[in-house]
């Protein structure tokens, strides 16, 4: 349901009031709205209450907090904190991170490492079913799932009655729950081969714009990459599972991959299409995840890597670098 300009500026006002309350003294300050958050700069410290999207809120923040001349950051959230936390070990800024409690009591909050979920034997039967239909067989965070130029087109659940794990096939939850309404229960190699070469005809570099090709365009890039990896100067490229789960397949969230580069050296490769203000926090949680001694590289459209984003990349207790990479046509540039 559509959000109300009126009910935007209430919400907008209560979170302001909130962080005016949780900063305390500090109340003479002003207090700004930038993208899902709230924030105020005071003694060079930025002071900002996270309102929305809360697991990808430490790039926006620094971002603001460094247009703002701050030295330092105080990052306020009702959900992720201690994931935040650790990202915020990877950077070299002083960033405390604060969980605010229902009561708006805000406590220090410690780095929290993320749980390894490994894929149960009964999902990864399905692993060559998905293999032999032709889609790339992607294990992230416990979940199988198969995937046709970055594009999930199937997906092993756990049945709501008696728990079984089942293949259902479909872009997306509304869409796999259809598929079942329209041809079964029970996926068949034949089925599934259809929507594969449907989405494989729609998602390849120069088709036309369609639905099909517009979702998870970073994974699209990664796809194609990982078939040219000397793109990034790799030798060779394979997907690797995000820092933390996807919550819903519309949402516009980096991927990565790891490799070697054609020096013989480990790399970890972060895709990206569209400027992301969070990317190089997903990329060092990524790295710091999958392998802390690698060297990371951000692959995304040349137009995609503006300033802002370099900035904080800078701040990196290890250093990362940028590629562009123009084989796919990027959204409009934004300003950071």
């Amino acid at each position: 349901m559509a959000t109300r300009a009126g009910d935007s500026s209430h919400a907008s006002r209560m979170a302001q009031m909130r962080l005016r309350a949780i900063a305390g003294a500090h109340v003479e300050s002003e207090v700004s709205e930038f993208g899902q958050a709230v924030g105020l700069v005071t003694d060079n410290v930025a002071w900002v209450l996270v309102t929305s999207r809360h697991e990808r809120s430490l790039g926006p923040a620094l971002i603001w907090a460094l247009r703002n001349n701050a030295t330092a950051l105080k990052l306020f959230t009702d959900e992720n904190a201690g994931d935040l936390a650790r990202i915020a070990t990877y950077f070299e800024f002083a960033i405390e991170v604060f969980a605010v409690d229902s009561s708006g009591t805000a406590q220090l909050t410690m780095p929290t490492q993320v749980e390894k979920l490994e894929v149960g034997i009964a999902d990864e039967m399905f692993a060559e079913f998905i293999k032999s239909a032709g889609a790339e067989v992607v294990r992230e965070h416990g979940v199988v799932a198969g995937e046709v130029c970055g594009l999930e087109v199937c997906r092993v659940v756990h049945s709501v009655g008696s728990g079984e794990s089942e293949l259902e096939i479909g872009v997306g939850a509304h869409d796999r729950e259809t598929f079942k309404l329209l041809h079964g229960q029970t996926a068949t190699t034949e089925s599934l081969r259809k929507v594969i070469a449907e989405v494989a005809a729609r998602r390849v570099v120069g088709a036309g714009v369609h639905p099909l090709n517009q979702l998870a365009r970073e994974r699209m890039l990664r796809d194609y990459v990982c078939r040219s990896p000397q793109l990034v100067g790799a030798e060779f490229l394979q997907s690797a599972q995000p820092p933390l789960p996807r919550t819903n397949l519309k949402d516009t969230v980096p991927c990565c991959a790891f490799g070697v580069s054609t020096k013989g050296e480990k790399m970890v490769v972060v895709f990206s299409v569209g400027v992301d203000p969070d990317v190089v926090s997903f990329g060092a949680d990524a790295r710091g995840q999958i392998n802390g001694a690698a060297e990371l590289i951000f692959a995304m459209p040349t137009r995609d890597i503006v300033p802002a984003i370099e900035r904080v990349a800078r701040l990196m207790q290890r250093p990362a670098r940028f590629v562009g990479v123009d084989v796919l046509t990027a959204p409009a540039r934004h300003q950071l």
